[in-house]
């Protein structure tokens, strides 16, 4: 457990740092020409991705959204045909259609691109490090959240 609060204000500090540049240089490269998918619908489009189809609460919850917000996001996406709804009962399940997937795989491979202009003097050791730790990061953020599996 890192108990220096040194340590703690530098990690907070290059966290913030990386979020700012990362929104301003990497992800300048867009989402796309479909204007539904902007830096706030593109992250449903990239959870269905990672996670697979699942229901608006589940969803919700995952992106740490109100209902409502998290509701407007899955029906700009729909009406632009990058998922599809389902209801069951009272339950709403979303899930990528395949123009949504083509989206996600298009502004990833711009992002990829970016990224690695930015780590070109990296080593391959040094990215996968970084990875490595960017996801344990992660996955001990999601854990803090508690999420749903």
């Amino acid at each position: 457990m890192i108990s220096d609060t040194a340590v703690l204000a530098r990690v907070e500090r290059e966290v913030t740092v990386l979020l700012r540049r990362t929104l301003e240089e990497v992800w300048a490269v867009g989402y796309g020409d479909d204007p539904a998918v902007d830096r706030y619908t593109y992250s449903v489009l990239a959870l269905l991705d990672e996670h697979g189809p699942q229901d608006l609460t589940t969803l919700t919850a995952r992106l740490g959204l109100t209902k409502p917000t998290a509701s407007r996001r899955v029906s700009r996406l729909s009406a632009a045909g990058f998922v599809a709804t389902e209801t069951d009962g009272r339950a709403m399940r979303v899930a990528l259609t395949a123009a949504g997937d083509a989206q996600v795989r298009h502004v990833r491979a711009g992002r990829a691109t970016r990224m690695g202009d930015v780590l070109e003097s990296w080593s391959a050791e040094d990215g996968d490090a970084l990875a490595t730790l960017l996801n344990r990061l992660n996955v001990d953020l999601d854990a803090h959240r508690r999420l749903p599996s």
